[in-house]
C-alpha cells in the first residue's frame, strides 16, 4: 500500500490560504492603506471564514474522497498523517510570515498561538482527509 500525495498537497493549498485568511483583521489593521470601518472589517472577517470553509469541506474533503474512490491501494493512515504534517507546516510558515510582516508586540505570545494554531490546524485538515478517504471507501463497498 502506499500514500496519496493529492490530499497532502490540497492541504498545502488549503493551509497557506488558512494562514492568511485568519489574519485578516491583522493585515488589514496593519498595511498601510487606510483603515476600514468596523462594518467593512466584519465583512472581511466573514468572507475569510467562508472562504476557508469552503477550501477546507469542499476541496480537502473532494479530493480526499477522489482518493478514496480510487480504492483499496491508498494506505489511509499514511495519506492522512502526511495531510496533517503538511497541512500542520505550510500554516506555521503561512501565520508565521504574515506575524513577520505585521510585527506583533507581544512576540510570546503570538508565537505560542501560532504554533497552538498550526497544531489545531493540521489535525483538522488530517481528520478531514481520513473523512473523506473513509467516505470514498465507504461508497465503493456500498
Amino acid at each position: 500500500m502506499t500514500w496519496s500525495p493529492l490530499p497532502p498537497a490540497v492541504a498545502a493549498v488549503v493551509a497557506a490560504a488558512l494562514s492568511v485568511t485568519r489574519r485578516v483583521p491583522t493585515v488589514v489593521m496593519e498595511s498601510s492603506i487606510g483603515v476600514p470601518g468596523p462594518r467593512a472589517l466584519s465583512l472581511y472577517t466573514l468572507g475569510g471564514r467562508f472562504a476557508a470553509f469552503v477550501l477546507v469541506y469542499g476541496l480537502l474533503l473532494g479530493a480526499a474522497y477522489r482518493v478514496g474512490r480510487a480504492g483499496g491501494a491508498v494506505d489511509a493512515r499514511a495519506t492522512t498523517l502526511a495531510t496533517g504534517a503538511v497541512g500542520g507546516l505550510v500554516y506555521l510558515v503561512g501565520t508565521a510570515a504574515v506575524l513577520l510582516w505585521t510585527g506583533p508586540s507581544q512576540e510570546v505570545i503570538s508565537a505560542v498561538t501560532t504554533l497552538g494554531s498550526a497544531v489545531a490546524v493540521g489535525v483538522q485538515l488530517a481528520v478531514v482527509a481520513f473523512a473523506g478517504i473513509a467516505l470514498g471507501r465507504s461508497r465503493i463497498r456500498g
